[in-house]
């Protein structure tokens, strides 16, 4: 007996209605297992500690004080020239202020050691 040649649609059909069979297959045991499962317990309790709002609102930024004790300089965030400023406005952890070459400011700012941490806040031409 000789076999004819399926046409493109047959093969799509046979395709297609195995697929079908499998999504039902899958669906007839993950839908029951997902509706029996009981919910977990949740952990409600609030850490102690400042939350991260808070310690990200902490962070000093460029203010009218900031701008009136350095009339040159401008919020570092704003800085809009082509070029890395030369010197810049950096707040440390003890809130001292100061004005340092931009170098200077960037290794203390992504140095591994968290003692010298800055923020660079202003920006000087």
């Amino acid at each position: 007996m000789r076999h004819r040649h399926r046409t493109l649609g047959e093969h799509v059909a046979r395709a297609l209605t195995f697929a079908g069979l499998l999504y039902i297959a899958v669906l007839a045991y993950v839908v029951p297992v997902a509706l029996l499962e009981q919910p977990t317990e949740l952990d409600l309790t609030i850490p102690d500690g400042p939350s991260a709002l808070s310690r990200s609102l902490d962070h000093p930024g460029w203010g009218p004080s900031l701008a009136a004790q350095f009339p040159a300089c401008a919020d570092m965030a704003s800085w809009t020239h082509s070029r890395v400023p030369r010197t810049v406005i950096v707040v440390d952890r003890e809130r001292v202020v100061e004005r340092i070459p931009f170098d200077e400011a960037y290794d203390r700012a992504t140095s591994s050691s968290a003692a010298d941490d800055v923020w660079i806040v202003g920006a000087c031409p």
